[in-house]
């Protein structure tokens, strides 16, 4: 099987909602990183969304974490939460 099949296969089980999140954050984590920056702000990833939206955000960030495609770190309770991209994340396809 090739490389590029496998990687569809992983991730066709997953929701619209969050493939859309997973492309979202791969297309917004590359532009960040031709400005040299490799972490996105949660703060600023949820900033003018409704309650609703940053709470669907916020779920599918921990959905995305717990399959390894991003790394999410809080440095102490109520701290905001940085959201780097992991290498499953960049390699795939949505």
């Amino acid at each position: 099987m090739p490389c590029d099949e496998s990687r569809l296969l992983e991730n066709s089980g997953w929701s619209s909602r969050t493939r859309a999140v997973a492309k979202y954050l791969q297309n917004l984590l590359e532009d960040e990183a031709v400005h040299g920056h490799k972490v996105l702000s949660m703060d600023s990833l949820l900033a003018r969304k409704t309650r609703k939206e940053a709470s669907r955000m916020f779920f599918e960030t921990l959905v995305l974490k717990t399959r390894d495609y991003i790394h999410v770190e809080q440095v102490k309770p109520f701290d905001n939460i940085c959201v780097k991209a992991g290498a499953k994340l960049m390699k795939s396809d949505f």
